[in-house]
């Protein structure tokens, strides 16, 4: 969620949802952000990747998080999927995050 802030344009809107679907939970969160290059969409998850929004000083993105918290989902036997948030038109209109993990 901290990510989806930062990235999204002051005013942006930052959706957040739960759903059960048969055995398993799947959370996403979206934002107004840029998006995500497409040939980068699978390396944000590794660590030390980071796509800083653009004129953000160094240091504010690690390119931790969403490197730990793919270990944590994965641990959980989930996933977690990024992809971009497209408009009618197919311009990217944002990012969406998917975490599926198995309902407890």
């Amino acid at each position: 969620i901290s990510n989806a802030i930062s990235f999204s344009p002051p005013g942006g809107t930052i959706a957040v949802s739960a759903q059960r679907k048969g055995n398993v939970v799947l959370f996403t969160v979206e934002d107004d952000g840029p998006g995500i290059p497409e040939n980068k969409l699978q390396d944000i998850f590794n660590r030390f990747y980071t796509e800083r929004p653009k004129g953000e000083k160094f240091g504010r993105h690690s390119g931790l998080g969403l490197s730990i918290s793919k270990q944590i989902i994965d641990a959980h036997h989930g996933s977690i999927q990024a992809e971009n948030r497209r408009d009618a038109e197919g311009n990217v209109i944002g990012a969406r995050f998917t975490v599926c993990l198995p309902k407890a």
